[in-house]
């Protein structure tokens, strides 16, 4: 019955509705959103009540709750504040305290008028009486605190007073009154003070009346009256706490009220809203009644049996795997399906046949990714072996690491890496990790050549040697029975050639079966190889790096770095096996005039040609070493006791070297100079030992070259002295211990001193005055000869100054100037800052200059000379005669005079050839426009010869000597000198003959 009456209805529902599928689906959804929009509608309706009912609930009672929360915390915070109105000690605080208290109190009493204007319930009233009686109370509290603490302040300070001027008597009644006065402050009740004021009495009676007692007030009443504040205040306290706890009690009951009143709201406004969903469930559901209502009439018959039967033909095709085409359902949006899932099967059956195509090509692609991955594991070895040799790892680890990567890529093959050794005839083993021990140690260090094997001939041939039967081919017709054990039937092997085409060493692969190489595996060995090459290469470079940092670039014999530790082992040795050690330091004779005169390519190639000479004329044990320059040290090992056994050793090496060398056409005979220090003797340690050796050496040179000396401790202590005078030198220097002295230059015309030279002399404190023959030679070697010059210039300049302004006649001031001070670049700029710094005119400035100093770099000494002749100082050549320079030179040296050297006028005018000398010179002199003056002039007949002759000034003891600065003062203020008189004894001849000598000028002499 129900099942023609919904068959019924199904067709009156088609013959009513349209009868498209999408119209009959857009009428039943247009039902069924009336239906939803009718509960929407009812659910927005009892929404909207909701929230009306909240808003009145949260307008009203939240904000009264919210209210009796805020009072409840200002009551908390009020009883806070009274516990600190009560226990302040400080009046600001209590002020600031009871004002904080008052504000709380007007905010509190806001609360409460605004919750009795909404509530004039009695706990409201009585909760707002009590704010008042606690705001009243907490006045008089504060009130009563501020006056109790001024009393307080009163009495402490009176008791302070009164107890000060106690003690301040220093009598044992007014001590003992000071005392009964402290415990005053620890009095608690009035018996108490009673009992101390009587005794007070006592022993102010029995000391008597004081000034004290008289101006002080009574301490005893102010403490009385301190009691009696403190129970009064104690009892308001008590009110005050009781008010504050009432008035919290209050603020709290009213708060709770409020909060349930807030509650008893709240669920009303939730049983209302329960009704409100009861109504939206009842109306969805009934939409969704009609809902199924619709989709089981109007369409369960309609649409769900015409797709049933699409489903039953779609699974019977899946089932029998066949085509079927489905029948025609019209031309409604079934029908539609119905064509569009034929289409699909069709499109399906397409899919397949080119599912099938992409199967071929997937597996092709799976063969070329399996050919990526091969390549990119080889990449990845390649990087790997390439770090390793960027970070310098040993070449067997390298080529080990190679190896096994090739054999990761190739099933039952064999790697073999020979290495060519140095002399390239021998093929060394380098890396194999799969070949036998013995096997790789039977062909290690195999000869190269024709026919030997498939790696020696590939090394002799350069080229790759692919040998498929080792058990036919001939080139292993020797070597087949070191193969055969081992099973190798196969071996490919390729040289391992450097940028330059020179063969390093072979890559070969083994096999256990006669093969020859695939494509594949012919690609891995050119990959291979040139890897194999690099890591050979890096290892012959670092170790020929390792070399250069060893040994000395152009001989090739062992440096100063590689010394030492052959020193070392050479004693160790000695230690051990009772030994000597022989340390030989050459140096070759005159080196430096090769070089002058040859150049220095010439004289690199002596220096080659003496080292290769000196390396065959010792044992191998033995060891050369270039310091540098021209300097040789020579380790003699394992020496006997005997140390006559080392003079053979030294002979050869002398006639070795003195042997003739032809240089650039010139034949050369080199001698050397040789210096002995033997382990342990003359040292125990490798700086003792050259250092000695070095002293012998230049002991050699003293005694004339060409010769060898032994070290003596005499040696050592040359040595130390020079060491100990360079020391003195320059703490000479810091503590100013240098002085000058002045010797006059006089005219010959008039006697008048025309100008002075400045001396140096050196005060030591414990050598007392030393000669500058001794310090200056010393001075020049270390470089110090610079700033003692510098100080020289200064001293001079400023002395000459200080005569000037005192008044006395203008003079000039001569100052010597050595080698090392005219090369340095910066003398220009010394002299111009020494004239600057002391303020004398440079026209007063004098530079002595030797002929020898000028005549080592010409151009540039003359270039030098007229920078400083433009600055307005004068120059004048010292010693002249005694050097080397041609009177071309001299007509284009900007001098103003000549100096004449002592040597020619020490034995004037008895010997011929000084005086022709003396009057060539002044002749020379004169035709050139320049003053003349002689030094060194001891003798009346001396002085005669040279006035004479027409020299223009003179220099020496027949005036004066070397004196102070003091004693200069005093002969500018004699009009003129008396020229036979001697105004000091003069030195020492020893002294005068050795303060010049030409090659080396001295600062300030």
């Amino acid at each position: 019955m129900e099942s023609l009456t919904l068959n019924m209805i199904s067709r009156l529902g088609r013959q009513l509705l349209p009868q498209s599928l999408r119209a009959q689906f857009t009428v039943a959804f247009l039902t069924l959103a009336l239906l939803i929009l009718a509960g929407g509608a009812t659910a927005v309706y009892a929404l909207r009540t909701s929230n009306n009912a909240t808003r009145q609930l949260t307008d009203e009672r939240l904000v009264r709750m919210q209210n009796g929360q805020d009072m409840v915390q200002r009551t908390l915070l009020i009883e806070r504040q009274t516990d600190q109105l009560l226990t302040t000690r400080s009046p600001e605080i209590l002020r600031s305290s009871h004002a904080a208290t008052v504000e709380q109190l007007e905010a509190l009493d806001q609360l409460v008028q605004q919750l009795t204007a909404a509530n004039s319930g009695v706990a409201i009233l009585d909760m707002h009486q009590s704010s008042q009686i606690f705001r009243n109370t907490a006045n008089i509290v504060a009130q009563l605190r501020e006056s109790l603490l001024q009393t307080e302040v009163a009495f402490e300070q009176a008791l302070e007073d009164l107890t000060g001027r106690l003690t301040a008597v220093q009598t044992p009644a007014s001590l003992e009154r000071a005392m009964l006065l402290f415990d005053l402050p620890q009095a608690i009740d009035s018996d108490a003070v009673q009992r101390l004021r009587v005794r007070y009495e006592q022993l102010s009676r029995t000391a008597g009346k004081s000034e004290a007692d008289a101006q002080a007030p009574d301490l005893f009443s102010l403490r009385q009256r301190i009691i009696n504040q403190n129970v009064v205040i104690k009892r308001f306290n008590e009110e005050l706490k009781n008010e504050a706890g009432t008035l919290v009690a209050l603020a709290r009951a009213q708060s709770n009220a409020y909060t349930q009143d807030y509650r008893a709201a709240l669920e009303g406004l939730v049983e209302d809203s329960n009704r409100s969903q009861q109504w939206v469930l009842i109306m969805l559901g009934t939409s969704l009644v009609f809902a199924w209502f619709v989709t089981r009439v109007f369409m369960g018959r309609h649409v769900l049996v015409r797709l049933n039967q699409i489903s039953r033909q779609l699974r019977q095709e899946h089932t029998h795997k066949t085509h079927l085409m489905m029948a025609d359902h019209g031309n409604d949006e079934i029908g539609n399906m119905a064509r569009a899932v034929n289409q699909f099967l069709e499109d399906r059956l397409q899919l397949e046949k080119r599912t099938a195509q992409l199967s071929i090509a997937t597996e092709r692609l799976a063969v070329q990714n399996s050919r990526l991955e091969r390549e990119a594991i080889i990449r990845a070895g390649q990087g790997h072996v390439l770090e390793l040799i960027a970070r310098s790892t040993e070449l067997t680890e390298v080529l080990d690491s190679l190896a096994h990567l090739v054999e990761s890529q190739l099933e039952g093959m064999m790697v073999s890496i020979l290495v060519l050794d140095e002399e390239g005839k021998h093929l060394l083993h380098g890396a194999a990790p799969s070949l036998p021990k013995a096997y790789c140690e039977l062909i290690d260090g195999i000869e190269i050549g024709p026919s030997v094997g498939s790696c020696g001939t590939s090394a002799y041939r350069r080229e790759p040697v692919v040998v498929t039967d080792i058990q036919q081919d001939p080139l292993w017709q020797d070597y087949r029975s070191i193969a055969a054990p081992y099973g190798f039937r196969a071996c490919w092997s390729t040289p391992i050639l450097s940028h330059e085409r020179k063969v390093l060493g072979t890559f070969a692969l083994y096999a256990n079966t006669v093969r020859s190489p695939s494509p594949a595996e012919t690609q891995l060995i050119e990959l291979a190889t040139p890897l194999a090459g690099i890591a050979i290469v890096h290892q012959l470079t670092e170790k020929r790096i390792r070399f250069m940092g060893d040994h000395d670039a152009l001989t090739g014999l062992p440096n100063r770095t590689l010394l030492e530790d052959r020193l070392k082992q050479a004693m160790l040795y000695a230690q051990r096996y009772n030994r000597l050690v022989t340390v030989v330091f050459l140096d070759l004779d005159k080196f430096k005039l090769v070089n002058d005169s040859l150049g220095h390519s010439a004289g690199d190639e002596l220096l080659k040609t003496v080292a290769q000479r000196m390396v065959e004329c010792v044992r191998r044990t033995d060891t050369v070493v270039r310091l540098g320059g021209d300097e040789f040290v020579i380790i003699l090992f394992d020496q006997p006791s005997d140390l006559d056994g080392v003079t053979p050793v030294l002979h050869k090496i002398q006639e070795a070297i003195l042997r003739p060398i032809h240089l650039s056409g010139h034949t050369l005979h080199v001698t050397c100079s040789m210096g002995l220090a033997t382990y342990p003797a003359d040292g125990s340690d490798t700086d003792t030992l050259l250092s000695n050796a070095d002293a012998a050496m230049y002991r050699a040179k003293e005694l004339g070259r060409n010769s060898f000396q032994f070290y003596t401790s005499e040696m050592n202590n040359k040595v130390q002295g020079k060491l100990a005078m360079q020391d003195g030198l320059r703490n000479a220097l810091i503590n100013g211990e240098f002085l000058l002295l002045y010797q006059p230059q006089v005219d010959l015309q008039s006697g008048q001193i025309i100008g002075v030279e400045a001396l140096i002399r050196w005060q030591h404190p414990e050598l007392g005055m030393v000669s500058p023959i001794k310090f200056i030679p010393q001075a020049e070697e270390t470089g110090l000869i610079v700033p003692i010059g510098d100080w020289v210039f200064h001293a001079a300049c400023r002395q000459n100054k200080a005569w000037q302004d005192a008044g006395l006649p203008p003079i000039t001031m001569s100052v010597n100037i050595s080698a090392r001070q005219f090369i340095e670049r910066d003398l220009i700029d010394r002299v111009k800052h020494a004239l600057q710094e002391t303020g004398l005119e440079p026209r007063y400035l004098e530079l002595e200059l030797t002929e020898s100093l000028i005549m080592q770099d010409l151009q540039q000494a003359i270039s030098k000379m007229k920078a400083l002749q433009s600055m307005g100082t004068s120059l004048s050549i010292d010693d002249f005669g005694t050097g080397y320079s041609s009177l071309a030179a001299l007509k284009s040296f900007p001098i103003a005079r000549l100096k004449i050297d002592q040597s020619f006028v020490r034995d004037l005018p008895d010997n011929e050839n000084d005086k022709a000398i003396a009057t060539a010179v002044i002749s020379l002199g004169h035709k050139l426009n320049l003053k003349v003056i002689a030094e060194g002039v001891e003798t009346e007949e001396q002085q005669t010869f040279l006035r004479e002759n027409g020299c223009d000034e003179i220099q020496g003891h027949v005036f004066s000597k070397a004196v102070s600065a003091e004693e200069i003062s005093l002969l500018l203020q004699i009009p003129r000198l008396p020229q036979s008189s001697r105004m000091l004894n003069p030195e020492s001849e020893e002294q005068q003959h050795g303060r010049k000598r030409p090659g080396h000028p001295m600062p300030g002499r």
